[in-house]
Formats: C-alpha cells, structure tokens, sequence
C-alpha cells in the first residue's frame, strides 16, 4: 500500500512539473511578443519599447534636424499669448512633474504652450559602494604613482556617444538658443504678441541665460524651483514680470536662493517682482499640480488680463 502511494505521488509531481514547465514557456512568449530586439548589430539584448502619445507634438525643425516638441493652441477662444516651457535637467519635454499639467492646463485660459527638448550637458551619475570608492581611491593612487608608464586599459565612462557607436558623421550638436529661435519663430508665425518663459529648476537658468540673446524680448519671465543663479543682480535689469514658485519641501538650498531673488528685487524697488510659495510641494509639485497651476494662472490674469481690461 505504501509503494502504491509513493508511485501515485510520483506521477503527481512529474504532471505538475511538465505543467509549470508548459506555463512558463508560455509566459516567455507572452513577454517575447512585448519586446524588440536591439537595433544595431546581432546582439542578444532586448528591450520593452514603451509608447505613449505625446498630445500635440511638432517636432522643430533647427539645423536640419528634428527636436522633439509640443504646440497647444488656447481654447478659451480668446488668445492672450503662449508659454514656452523650459523643463528641468534629467527631465524630458513631456514631464508630470510641472510642464505637462501646466502645459494642459493653461489652454482654457487662453494661454497656447510649447514645449521641446533642451540639450543639457551629460552628467555621470554612478553610486560606488563604500568597497568600490576605496578601491577606486587606490587605483587613482596607483595611477598617479605609475603616471609615466602608457596606459592602455583606460575607460572614458563619459566620452563621445557617437564615438561609441562608431559613428563618423555626427551632426553638430543643436544649441539651446537655436531651439529656442526657432520655437520662437513657430510662434510669431502664429501671429502670437506677448511670449512667456516658464523653467523648471534647471530650466530656469536657461531661460535666464537665454534672455539677452532672444528677438523679440519676452512679455514674462516664471520660475519654478530655479536654483541660484550666477548672479541674481541680473534681475534687476530685467522690466518686465517675474514670478518665482516654490514648494516648502524643495531642498534647502533652492529656497534659500529664491529668498535671496526677493531681497535683490526689494533692494531695487522691483514692483513686478512676486514669489509664491506652495505648502507640501517637493520640488516635482507630485500631487500639488492644482495648486500650483492656481498660482500661475492667477499671476497671468493679474499681470497681463486685468490690465488689459483697465
């Protein structure tokens, strides 16, 4: 009796095992049917290519090349302007964080958006363990010792992209400048008066920098969670209305530089000047986005909207 229930027990487990074997052979081509091979050579790697409508892109055409992009025309029916949006570094032009809601968002208030992607200078960001930085920290160490001998085993972890893939006719790399000129031309093509800038951490220094550089000037300039700038005495040169937001949980150091903005623009009597801060708000604005799309479109309809009217 005992036998007989060992070999039934067997035949249970080899069925189970030819089952589960069966089932994920299954699944291997459920996710084989999700994925593509790498383009390029024959190499064995594959990835999940994951897409999703970009609502209103248009791509830029600068230097004869495309830069991706958005354009959204109002829908309020009366056209008080657009926004050009300058998104943070280590974002992408569409990004949920504060340009795409914002970019939305301002449509039915008469404000058209566009947005593109800004060319940011490539930044390494690897975390050594504790164990590999003691090692990295000896094999500097060595290398200094033994810097006259050739070295042959080198690796340039931040080098040229297009030298890694073996590319010898690279275009020339497309400035920000360029891409904003050319946003700008879209949007004076569209018959549009007042343009504003809109940055986002990072972004906002380029706004800034692109300011002196840019025909025709813009009508308004708004930050968000803009870091220090290499001199915030350039805004006392600017005439025209600033806006500068913030979430209280934004690192210390952002805040303390848009604190410094608003005793530089008191100093100069800057009546145009006008900070805001949103409690809660990191520096993403996750979950705040109403909040903070409130806050810009009341300073639009203050700055611009009411005075119109009067």
């Amino acid at each position: 009796m005992a036998r007989l229930q060992i070999i039934l027990l067997s035949f249970i487990f080899v069925h189970l095992t030819i089952f589960s074997a069966v089932a994920a052979e299954g699944d291997d081509e459920q996710v084989a049917a999700d994925t593509e091979m790498v383009d390029g050579d024959n190499s064995e790697s594959r990835m999940i290519r994951v897409t999703s409508p970009v609502i209103g892109y248009q791509p830029l055409t600068v230097a004869g090349q495309e830069i991706a992009a958005t354009y959204m025309e109002e829908t309020l029916g009366e056209r008080h302007g657009a926004i050009i949006f300058f998104h943070d570094q280590g974002e992408q032009f569409e990004s949920q964080g504060v340009v795409t809601p914002l970019r939305h968002a301002l449509l039915k208030h008469g404000w058209s958006t566009l947005t593109l992607q800004l060319d940011y200078p490539f930044e390494t960001n690897i975390l050594l363990s504790p164990s590999m930085e003691q090692a990295s920290d000896e094999m500097s160490s060595s290398t200094d010792k033994d810097s006259s001998e050739p070295k042959t085993d080198a690796v340039d972890i931040g080098g040229d992209i297009s030298k890694e893939m073996g590319s010898t006719d690279a275009l020339p790399p497309v400035s920000n400048k360029q891409r904003i000129d050319a946003a700008i031309a879209l949007l004076q093509a569209k018959d549009i008066k007042q343009i504003i800038f809109l940055g986002h951490g990072k972004g906002g220094e380029i706004a800034v920098e692109l300011l002196d550089s840019i025909v025709p000037p813009i009508s308004a300039l708004i930050l968000a969670g803009t870091p220090a700038l290499p001199s915030d005495q350039i805004f006392a040169t600017f005439s025209f209305p600033i806006l500068d937001i913030y979430g209280d949980l934004e690192p210390a150091m952002i805040i303390s530089a848009i604190k410094h903005r608003k005793i530089v623009m008191k100093q100069k009597g800057n009546e145009q000047y006008a900070m805001r801060e949103i409690l809660g708000a990191n520096h993403l604005f996750y979950g705040l986005q109403t909040p903070l799309e409130l806050t810009v479109r009341d300073w639009l309809k203050k700055s611009f909207l009411i005075q119109e009217a009067n």
